[in-house]
């Protein structure tokens, strides 16, 4: 059984939302937008087109692996790389992209590890948050949409893998 939580619509609408908001935000520098595999790849599609689409144009691509979910619904709370960048991101600035950030534990680790880099400047884009899941704090500074302490899939959300490709983010019961 499922549910649409947040059609392909909303989510268009917030990612126009926010692109405008980076393109004001970032309209005198280059920007490294760095999304982190493997649930990002939709929004880091949709976002960069939206910005360009807006006439900001000063951006490059880069992708990040971590796991710490394998093929389980929790949190191994000790998320691994699995791919790291190809770019040295030492003062550039970063927007760090991703799906969902629900107990912290893989974006605290990833936002530590870029900061170690020494990037002139580091902010994080998140779509979803669970913030009554969170364990670790976590500073976000462009947010799509809280929702509840809900198992959810779609728009680049997986469940074991599947279920990605679904335009829509759907709350599996």
């Amino acid at each position: 059984m499922e549910e649409v939580l947040i059609s392909r619509q909303q989510i268009k609408d917030k990612i126009f939302e926010l692109a405008k908001q980076i393109k004001l935000d970032y309209q005198d520098k280059k920007l490294f937008l760095v999304g982190i595999l493997d649930g990002s790849y939709i929004l880091m599609a949709d976002l960069s087109r939206m910005l360009f689409e807006q006439g900001f144009s000063n951006f490059e691509i880069n992708f990040i692996g971590v796991s710490s979910y394998a093929n389980s619904r929790e949190s191994s709370k000790n998320p691994k790389i699995t791919k790291d960048l190809n770019l040295d991101i030492l003062d550039k600035h970063v927007l760090l992209v991703e799906d969902i950030v629900d107990t912290g534990w893989s974006l605290d680790f990833v936002q530590r590890l870029l900061n170690e880099r020494k990037p002139a400047s580091l902010k994080t884009l998140v779509l979803l948050s669970k913030p009554d899941r969170r364990e670790v704090k976590v500073k976000l500074d462009y947010l799509g949409f809280e929702i509840e302490n809900k198992w959810v899939e779609g728009y680049g959300l997986d469940t074991a893998g599947l279920g990605r490709g679904n335009p829509d983010v759907i709350q599996k019961k």
